[in-house]
């Protein structure tokens, strides 16, 4: 027979181990919604950094990619250049 100190390491190791799992389990549940929208907003960024290119080869990277973000972001349209203004309605 095992003695009772033995019996209650088993028991707390069970039970750390059972609190593990579901802990894991849980926080992947909550970081599904998170990727999911990272994985869109990735896909949203690339399609606009191919549209830019073949609508606006003028522009510079950098003002390709800042407007990619921010369309991307859910931002209001703006002009390129210094300052970027707000682009007419």
């Amino acid at each position: 027979m095992s003695d009772p100190h033995n019996m209650i390491n088993n028991r707390l190791l069970t039970i750390c181990a059972i609190i593990a799992t579901v802990s894991s389990i849980f926080g992947v549940a909550y970081l599904r919604p998170i990727a999911k929208q990272s994985s869109n907003w990735n896909v949203c960024y690339r399609d606009s950094i191919a549209w830019y290119e073949k609508a606006k080869p003028d522009w510079s990277v950098q003002d390709k990619e800042v407007f990619a973000s921010n369309f991307c972001n859910g931002g209001i349209p703006v002009r390129p250049g210094p300052g970027f203004q707000l682009a007419p309605r």
